[in-house]
């Protein structure tokens, strides 16, 4: 076994998730199908080795799972890209509803076809620009993983986040986009592939 995947799979074990042999078989094809589909569609930099997928992305997107519950709650995936973090978290605790946000049709298209080959329930891709999305209900926690932060976000984001909701922001050296936020510090983690930080923005910040 590749030594990233035996990282991601200690962290899995770390996190006492329940039934760890089925998430563990739910990323190996979520691990095939980015493969696949990133030598038609970039969804990942192709210039990164595959194996670091395991923990450069799966186990850094599972990060916020330290220190929340993520089970039966409403989550939106900003700029997802290849599905990231939003699949991850989904394959992780399958009882949260997903919405995946990404403005490049190409990459809905792939991830949409990917939820499908996974069979998996409550969790969409949707082919918007975040200032043109509207949901019939607000949400619990709002993913942005690999988007600048600028001002014309924060009405959006405050529109669809409920009251009490919060936004995770990934970030590894650079937060100079939502630095005058002063956000709160959820998470620094020094791991094998680099510093990894979790900053937390509640709507009432966003101004």
């Amino acid at each position: 076994m590749i030594k990233e995947k035996e990282e991601f799979i200690q962290f899995l074990q770390e996190l006492k998730l329940s039934d760890i042999d089925t998430i563990i078989s739910r990323f190996e094809k979520y691990y095939q199908l980015l493969i696949e589909y990133n030598q038609h569609i970039n969804l990942f930099s192709r210039a990164t080795p595959v194996s670091n997928l395991w923990t450069h992305h799966f186990l850094d997107s599972l990060l916020p799972l330290k220190v929340i519950d993520f089970s039966n709650k409403k989550i939106m995936d900003f700029g997802s890209g290849g599905g990231l973090p939003g699949i991850p978290v989904k394959l992780a605790v399958p009882s949260c509803n997903m919405v995946l946000i990404d403005s490049i049709h190409k990459r809905v298209r792939a991830t949409s076809e990917m939820i499908l080959k996974m069979e998996l329930s409550d969790c969409e891709s949707i082919c918007s620009r975040l200032e043109d999305y509207d949901a019939d209900e607000k949400f619990d926690y709002l993913l942005c993983r690999a988007v600048k932060m600028e001002k014309r976000y924060f009405g959006p984001i405050k529109r669809l986040l409920k009251p009490e909701g919060m936004m995770l922001l990934y970030k590894a050296k650079d937060y100079s986009d939502i630095a005058a936020l002063k956000p709160r510090e959820l998470i620094k983690e020094d791991l094998s592939y680099g510093r990894s930080v979790i900053y937390a923005l509640a709507p009432s910040m966003l101004r």
